[in-house]
């Protein structure tokens, strides 16, 4: 799992002094490879001993084993970029961010995901063009099982604050969390999940919880291997979500 879902999954759990280093990483996430632990915490504005706490919380010994993984885990991305002009870059990519959806998606973390999801009273699914398709997916793979998850498209999403209730759920189907979709969705009631593949997505202040699958170089919305796995994530969760 690289540092990046490491951080998405313990969201939830950060102190004021983790989110504050949160956001200075993800603002910048290349500078924080030339930095030390001391150049780290004095750019969050925290001590170097919260600094450790915050990497310790997310599974690292020291501080040097999180920038490491950071630095592998954008080379690999730069790589990838490089690599995606050829014809088998396309099957690399694939091979990789598989295995990188394998690690994230455990049957500790499906099992809790859904149990979150099965919380909540009415749940509501969108996604804009190409990101869409998950959304009905999701809808039909569950009403198979007798489950009611409604795929709204986006011309429908304003209206959902006419009938969606603080204990409903809208999930949001968005490669690269960025466009209008994400500004309407936040003005509904009820709560919101993002599953997005882009870690950088702006609008982490108004999401509750986030579903971070690999990030695909250059651009995750121009790729077609994000859907992939947004298919895979959706046919994996509606298991979960039923008996």
């Amino acid at each position: 799992m690289n540092p990046f879902q490491l951080m998405e999954l313990h969201k939830d759990q950060f102190t004021p002094n983790d989110l504050l280093i949160y956001e200075t990483i993800m603002k910048n996430p290349a500078s924080i490879v030339r930095m030390t632990t001391s150049n780290l915490a004095e750019a969050c504005g925290v001590s170097q001993p919260a600094l450790s706490r915050f990497v310790k919380g997310l599974g690292y010994t020291r501080y040097l084993d999180f920038r490491t993984d950071l630095s592998t885990w954008l080379a690999q991305q730069t790589d990838l970029e490089a690599s995606s002009s050829h014809h088998l870059g396309y099957f690399h990519t694939l091979y990789q961010v598989l295995d990188e959806t394998e690690k994230l998606l455990t049957h500790e973390y499906m099992e809790e995901l859904a149990a979150y999801i099965n919380s909540f009273g009415h749940v509501y699914a969108t996604g804009t063009g190409k990101s869409f398709h998950p959304a009905e997916l999701l809808e039909i793979l569950s009403r198979k099982h007798k489950k009611a998850i409604y795929a709204l498209r986006q011309d429908y999403i304003n209206e959902l604050g006419d009938f969606m209730e603080n204990n409903d759920l809208l999930i949001v189907f968005s490669v690269s969390g960025r466009y209008s979709i994400m500004k309407e969705a936040a003005n509904a009631n009820g709560k919101l999940l993002l599953v997005t593949a882009n870690p950088l997505h702006e609008y982490r202040e108004s999401v509750d919880r986030t579903v971070l699958l690999p990030y695909v170089m250059p651009d995750p919305e121009t790729s077609s291997i994000s859907p992939v796995l947004f298919d895979i994530f959706t046919e994996l969760l509606v298991s979960y979500l039923v008996p």
